[in-house]
C-alpha cells in the first residue's frame, strides 16, 4: 500500500510517495486538497500495477485540468518505465529528475543514480559510468538508453 507524506510551502504542495501503487490506492483521499503547484517525489515507489496506473492517470489528469502545475522529481525506475509506456502518464507535468539503474561489472552490484533531466538533455542523453559504491569498479548504465530515456526525446 502506498504511503503519502505531505509538505506545504505557500502555494506549493510536495508529496512523497512510498510503497507499491496498487488496487487499494485512493489518491483523492491520500493527497487531499492541492494548491497551485504539486511536486511529486516517487523515489520510494518500487512498482505500479495496471489498476494503480488507472488511478494515477485519473487523479493527475483531474488535478492538471484544474490548472495545477505538476512537477515530477526523483522518479523511481518503476515510474520512469510508466512515463515511457504511457504517453500522458505525467498529465502534462514536467519531469525534473529520474533515478537511473547501474550495474557494476566487477562485483555485480545493482545501484541507482539520480540525474537531472535537464543535465541529461544537455549531455546529449549520454549517461556517464559511475564509481561503484561497493568496490573499486565502475558501474555502467543497466538498460537500453533509447528506451529508458525515450520520454526525454518526445
Amino acid at each position: 500500500m502506498v504511503n503519502v507524506v505531505r509538505e506545504t510551502n505557500g502555494n506549493s504542495l510536495t508529496i512523497r510517495l512510498s510503497g507499491p501503487i496498487e488496487e487499494s490506492v485512493n489518491f483523492d483521499e491520500l493527497v487531499g486538497a492541492v494548491p497551485g503547484e504539486l511536486r511529486i517525489i516517487t523515489k520510494d515507489v518500487p512498482r505500479i500495477n495496471s489498476v494503480g496506473v488507472k488511478a494515477w492517470i485519473k487523479f493527475f489528469q483531474g488535478v492538471s485540468a484544474r490548472g495545477v502545475k505538476l512537477v515530477f522529481a526523483e522518479c523511481s525506475t518503476a515510474i520512469v518505465e510508466q512515463i515511457n509506456l504511457i504517453s500522458n502518464f505525467t498529465s502534462g507535468g514536467s519531469v525534473e529528475s529520474i533515478y537511473v539503474p547501474f550495474a557494476c561489472n566487477q562485483c555485480k552490484a545493482e545501484l541507482i543514480g539520480l540525474f537531472s533531466c535537464d543535465a541529461l538533455k544537455a549531455a546529449g542523453l549520454e549517461i556517464p559510468d559511475v564509481q561503484c559504491s561497493k568496490c573499486p569498479g565502475k558501474a555502467v548504465f543497466d538498460d537500453i538508453p533509447e528506451e529508458y530515456l525515450g520520454f526525454l526525446q518526445r
